[in-house]
């Protein structure tokens, strides 16, 4: 049976010719960019996707082979990629080393629980500002930023994929 490696996930769509939004991890930048096809994780199976193009400017997108909308790509938004582990590149063959430099990065799908209003949502992407990193994700059908920092998280569960909060109040009102 062949053996997968997860490499990171995909985001919300990006414009109209059904490219995506992605988070890969540092270390599998090399082995995606050499990458032909990408594996996503649907229903339980991983389901292969061929490349047409990747894009490596800022937002960093790709786009799959036949989605060509973005009514085509949004079932595949959220989704964890996955690479055959058979294609991932040898340490001494990798030619660049990759430092990440946002700290939460790694949280991407990770559910944000708010200590008094319980589930707010999953995060959909990290955004960097100048003084701090940002979770972006959708609350009651709208999209809200939330500031991650050590004042406000209570605890991060990493097997279940929660970030309990204790937020401001006001920060997701809405109107």
């Amino acid at each position: 049976m062949e053996a997968y490696q997860s490499i990171g996930f995909t985001k919300k769509t990006y414009g109209v010719k059904g490219e995506l939004k992605l988070n890969i991890e540092d270390r599998y930048l090399e082995d995606f960019a050499q990458a032909d096809v990408l594996f996503l994780d649907i229903a339980g199976r991983k389901i292969p996707y061929f490349l047409e193009y990747i894009n490596f400017e800022n937002p960093f997108t790709l786009k799959f082979e036949d989605f060509d909308s973005k009514e085509s790509a949004i079932e595949l938004t959220g989704k964890e990629i996955f690479m055959r582990a058979s294609d991932l590149l040898a340490e001494e063959d990798k030619e660049f080393e990759v430092k990440g430099t946002l700290v939460f990065e790694k949280y991407v799908q990770f559910e944000i629980q708010d200590k008094a209003l319980g589930r707010v949502g999953v995060i959909e992407e990290i955004i960097e500002y100048p003084q701090q990193e940002m979770a972006s994700l959708t609350f009651q059908e709208k999209e809200v930023l939330i500031p991650l920092n050590e004042q406000l998280i209570i605890e991060i569960d990493e097997e279940r994929k929660i970030i309990k909060m204790d937020l401001p109040e006001g920060l997701l009102r809405l109107d």
